[in-house]
This record gives structure tokens, sequence and C-alpha cells, in this order.
């Protein structure tokens, strides 16, 4: 007996995500990832002060225009056909600023931050820190609020390799942006004893 043939969905591109999330569509973010529509949950506390604390630490650092680029979300990174994500944050370099279209990054940013929360973890690291990797982003940074590390892994030949895991109280050092060196002490002792919740 025959059996039936079963229909494989087709990947979403980078073409089918604008056209599906167009800007007038306030209140809902969303990912691509892998070619499927990921719908994103909202960031609590916590995260939302580390974020704001890591930009305002880095801004001060990079200085004067002409070294880096900020964007923090929502704002898309079109990474290659299949994946547009949205990190927490994100650094380019200002000779590859050519990158940056007033829909998003089209292409591979220098630095990335992603910040973990129990419903993304496995998501970020099985899935996107590999498509990180594999299209030249130079360095991931991966926040635990509740370890209270970041790890930072660096590009190389393809791939994401874990280089450092730091600490509440580690300075935070980085290759792919000279002399950018950030106190973590500070910023996580502002989220300590915030509720964590799930999600």
């Amino acid at each position: 007996m025959m059996q039936p043939k079963t229909r494989t969905r087709a990947k979403l591109t980078g073409a089918d995500y604008m056209e599906l999330t167009p800007p007038s569509h306030r209140g809902v973010r969303y990912q691509l990832i892998e070619g499927e529509l990921v719908k994103m949950a909202g960031a609590n506390d916590p995260h939302q002060v580390f974020i704001g604390e890591l930009y305002f630490t880095a801004r001060l650092q990079i200085g004067e225009p002409g070294k880096f680029e900020i964007r923090l979300p929502s704002f898309d990174v079109y990474i290659d056909e299949h994946n547009t994500f949205q990190p927490d944050l994100l650094f380019v370099a200002d000779n590859r600023r050519h990158i940056i279209g007033h829909r998003g990054v089209f292409g591979a940013p220098d630095v990335v931050v992603e910040v973990l929360s129990e419903s993304t973890r496995e998501r970020d690291l099985n899935v996107k820190l590999p498509v990180y990797g594999r299209n030249g982003v130079l360095e991931v940074w991966i926040a635990d609020l509740r370890a209270e590390t970041v790890a930072k892994y660096v590009g190389d030949a393809g791939r994401m390799t874990l280089a450092h895991v730091f600490g509440a109280t580690d300075v935070l050092t980085s290759e792919a942006m000279p002399g950018v060196a950030i106190d973590l002490g500070p910023i996580f002792a502002r989220i300590r004893g915030a509720a964590l919740p799930e999600g």
C-alpha cells in the first residue's frame, strides 16, 4: 500500500518576513529563525535594565563618532536568506555602516548581545548562535541574568567558540571592539534582587 506524500512547508525568506511584518504592525515582535516566523515575548524589567546599562556604558567608551554604530531592539538583522533576528544589542564598525539600512542591518554585525530567558535559552544557544557563526559575526555576548554571567563567543572558521565567561565582578573586554572594557559589577548590582520571572 502506497503511503500518502507529506508536504514539507517551504522556508520563509527575508523578503517574506518584510511582507509579513510591515512597520505599521506595531506591538508585536517577530524573528525569522531558520525559515520559521517566531513570535517574541516582551522583555522583563531586569532584561531592560541590563541592556540599558550595557548600552550606556558602551556608548560612553566608544566615544566620538567614527568607531561603532550601536542599535537597540527592535531592529532587524537580515543575516541570511532564512534568518532575520532582533538581537538585544548590536554593534557595527563604522567602516561597515553601509550594511545599516532603513529597516535594519543587512548582513552580519560585528558584535551581537543576546540576553537569555527560559523561553529563548535553547533557541539562542543551539540555533541562533550557529547562524551568527556561519555568517561572520565576530563576537556574541550571551548574558545570563540568573547566573550573573556574560559568555563571550568569538567567530572562528564559520562557528562561534566560547572564549571566556565573565562573572558579576569581572570587566568584559572585546577584541572586536578594542578599548571597550565594561565593568559588569555595577550593571549586575542594579538588577540584583529584582524579580526574574520565567520567560
